[in-house]
């Protein structure tokens, strides 16, 4: 069964222009508690799938859970936390 997040992300993914213009956006996480992946929409508009480890515009992502991403930034860690509407 769907959560309520995966849900308004699955319904998001085929609305046009439901997504902010120019921005990085978290809308889905996937995979087990230990191997967690994230779907990132980049400002061009190009999807990707991310890792723990690897780059983003904003920061190096240090971890995934089920609240998003945490982004290492000039020494400081944030949250990417997943898009909803």
């Amino acid at each position: 069964m769907a959560n309520s997040q995966t849900a308004t992300a699955e319904a998001l993914a085929t609305e046009k222009n439901a997504l902010p213009d120019r921005n990085l956006s978290l809308i889905g996480l996937f995979g087990t508690p230990n191997d967690m992946q994230g779907m990132v929409r980049l400002a061009s508009g190009r999807i990707k799938t991310v890792k723990t480890g690897e780059r983003l515009p904003i920061g190096r992502i240090v971890g995934i859970d089920v609240e998003g991403l945490l982004i290492e930034r000039g020494g400081e860690v944030g949250r990417l936390p997943i898009f909803t509407n």
